[in-house]
């Protein structure tokens, strides 16, 4: 998987996308004036007055363009506000809490947990659909690093922690693939081609409770009832008719932009696990009759091309235009002996039995501990940490300096600010975690994003004082508190509106020259002890851009955090494969001595989590 490509070739697909939806744009504009066209002349085509009719037609095609143009602009502004959570709302999910005492919610919390820690991605928030039965799942955001992955009830309670674990890491792979930015900009673009059809969807479900419920009135009330019934069943077929030409060309588009991503996810998914079997156990368990993978949830076809499975049956049109492959193509793909043949029936997991089998989930956790090249973390501080208040004293803990003097002003400070409970729980917790390397501690502070994600908007802004004035109590930021400010609170900046989402600015490398100066320079130092080295490092990472453009190194003087995350930020806004190159001149000149220290490695952490790109796996 290339993040850096996939997100190049989906804005190359943006042309396309364009003139389908121009194309059904003129659709639903052409269908309703044509319908009145005809109907105005078959009053009484002899007695028509041109300028009238011209201004009936305009009026009508305004209207339209109105309420095709207004709903995109709603729904895109709506998820501008709120990203991959707003979508997981829209979809009745609820989050899932890091200290949940239900069974198949806090098993799909240490698979998601065991991805992250194994794809370098901070924890993303964990909805559960709780009123849909069927197998599916979703992964939504603007960037990895505030990403949110969704399931259905059915798919916690009736698939196997192996095909549970196939799900989410084909989930991980959009996530890992760069495509969800374009994914959401879709829904709010394709929901104004929608909305007629969406509308007209809701009236036929209102229709029957209003027709059944006049039964129960005395009939002057029941009359009006159903006469409102029958109106609302006209006008939502008339409404769903007309709509169904924007829902055609949105599921071109969909279907356009979901289908080969989905095999590409699936491929990614057996990279991930090493098992071919939880993935494809999954899918064939979707194929179980009374099962699916279809979504009741009214918001579910706008989101469609999201899914793990085909969610809407009713605007596929079958599997002419559905945003996924056919499943028997989709499991022949990675289980070339799979007969055609589906389970008649399945029942829920025994999850008391799962739970038991603790060898089987401790090799999973260590496979997932050895891919982050972090030792495991002590039972009692995660525990600690998955709750969403005490979350924060383990972040404070993190903080706390290792001279007694800085660590009193540093607890001085939170108390100020915070009770004298988490103040308590803040030293408990360092007493625990003070022997920890740093590369301990990273992983620790990415699995408690979940829970800090719980808190409310005037909790996190004093969190946040709270962090700054641990920093500050030394009056410097060192690399490591650096590392865990860019991992963690930027995306949750992001996640509780502090901040914007980043958008491209930049595509030529000479546009950002001076700040991949500024960067490497720091990189140079901080790596290498001698400055002739140093200053070897910067100039092999500038050749690696294999063009004439160069960079001076800037003196030592002037290389300190602040350039350093200024620079950053500045970086963070350009374009995809720009972004790559930058990214991989910064690896030559870290590895230019042929070894990644630890101090290193969260340097690369942290310009990752900085450029919002998959954090690399040291």
């Amino acid at each position: 998987m290339d993040f850096f490509q996939h997100q190049v070739q989906a804005k190359k697909r943006t042309g396309l996308l364009l003139v389908l939806y121009v194309l059904g744009v003129i659709g639903l504009i052409a269908v309703p004036v044509v319908i009145i066209g005809i109907a105005y002349f078959s009053s009484g085509a002899e007695n028509t007055d041109p300028e009238s009719f011209a201004l009936l037609i305009s009026g009508i095609a305004g209207f339209m363009l109105l309420i095709i143009l207004g709903g995109s602009l709603f729904k895109t502004a709506q998820l501008a506000t709120g990203g991959g959570k707003n979508v997981a709302e829209s979809l009745g999910g609820r989050l899932i809490l890091p200290n949940t005492s239900d069974l198949a919610e806090r098993r799909l919390y240490n698979v998601v947990e065991e991805m992250s820690l194994a794809s370098g991605i901070p924890v993303p928030a964990i909805y559960i659909m709780d009123n849909e039965q069927s197998i599916n799942a979703f992964a939504a955001g603007f960037s990895p690093n505030e990403a949110v992955i969704g399931c259905n009830r059915g798919t916690v309670e009736l698939l196997s922690r192996d095909e549970l674990q196939g799900v989410i890491a084909h989930e991980f792979s959009h996530i890992l693939n760069g495509d969800m930015r374009m994914n959401l900009r879709l829904i709010g673009i394709l929901f104004g081609l929608q909305v007629l059809a969406l509308i007209g969807y809701f009236m036929l479900r209102i229709a029957p409770y209003m027709m059944g419920s006049s039964s129960s009135r005395n009939s002057k009330e029941g009359n009006a009832g159903t006469g409102i019934g029958l109106v609302l069943l006209g006008g939502g077929l008339v409404m769903m008719l007309i709509g169904y030409i924007g829902v055609f060309f949105s599921a071109v588009i969909q279907a356009a932009v979901s289908r080969q991503r989905e095999f590409l996810a699936d491929a990614s998914a057996v990279q991930f696990t090493r098992n071919p079997a939880g993935i494809a156990g999954a899918l064939k368990k979707i194929g179980c009759p009374n099962i699916g993978s279809a979504m009741h949830s009214p918001a579910a076809a706008e989101a469609s091309h999201l899914f793990f499975g085909n969610a809407c049956g009713l605007f596929s049109f079958g599997q002419l235009l559905a945003t996924h492959p056919p499943l028997p193509i989709r499991i022949k793909r990675i289980d070339p002996s799979f007969d055609g043949k589906f389970p008649k029936s399945i029942q829920p997991v025994n999850l008391g039995y799962e739970n038991n089998n603790v060898s089987r989930n401790n090799v999973s956790r260590q496979g997932a501990c050895s891919l982050t090249g972090s030792p495991a973390i002590l039972p009692s501080v995660l525990s600690t940490a998955s709750e969403p208040l005490t979350a924060k004293a383990t972040f404070y803990a993190v903080l706390l300096d290792g001279k007694a003097e800085i660590r009193q002003q540093q607890i001085t400070a939170v108390a100020s600010m915070e009770t004298g409970y988490l103040v308590k729980t803040t030293l408990q917790v360092f007493d625990e975690i003070q022997n920890l390397d740093n590369a301990a501690k990273i992983p620790l502070v990415m699995r408690i994003t979940s829970a800090l994600r719980t808190l409310t908007v005037p909790q996190y802004k004093q969190f946040s004082k709270a962090v700054d004035a641990l920093i500050a109590a030394d009056n410097k930021m060192d690399l490591f508190e650096y590392t865990l400010k860019a991992v963690l609170l930027r995306d949750l900046d992001i996640y509780f509106g502090l901040a914007k989402q980043l958008s491209v600015r930049y595509t030529a490398l000479p546009q950002v020259q001076n700040e991949v100066a500024a960067v490497l320079s720091f990189l140079a130092y901080s790596g290498h002890n001698d400055s002739a080295e140093a200053q070897a490092a910067f100039a092999a990472a500038f050749q690696s851009f294999d063009t004439s453009a160069g960079g001076a190194m800037l003196p030592p003087n002037e290389v300190n955090v602040v350039v350093f995350d200024k620079s950053l930020r500045e970086l963070a806004q350009t374009a995809p494969m720009l972004k790559k190159q930058i990214y991989e001149a910064f690896i030559v000149c870290v590895q230019y001595d042929g070894i990644i220290t630890p101090k290193e490695a969260e340097l690369l952490r942290a310009v990752a989590a900085m450029l919002a790109i998959p954090m690399p796996v040291f």
